[in-house]
């Protein structure tokens, strides 16, 4: 008599099974994790943004941008651009 080496039709079918359980569990977890990721990165962006604004008030005696403020001997027309020296990363806007 030859043994048989492998695994049983009903074998893979229940590792399957039990694959697919732990996914579909996981599943929601993860969208929860990265739904909380993104909240965080907003929030940082706009705390980064109260940053910018404080610091720009602080040099132009508390005012800010009016849409046609000179800055540095050019017209400015809009605030972003007139934070533009306050801020590095191109993503927070």
């Amino acid at each position: 008599m030859y043994k048989q080496y492998g695994f049983t039709l009903i074998e893979l079918l229940v590792v399957i099974a039990i694959i697919a359980l732990l996914m579909a569990i996981l599943m929601p977890t993860l969208a929860r994790v990265k739904k909380q990721e993104r909240a965080t990165a907003c929030q940082m962006n706009l705390h980064h943004w109260a940053v910018i604004w404080s610091m720009y008030t602080g040099d132009y005696d508390g005012s800010f941008p009016d849409g046609t403020h000179a800055q540095a001997g050019k017209q400015v027309g809009h605030w972003l651009f007139a934070a533009e020296p306050y801020y590095k990363d191109e993503e927070i806007r």
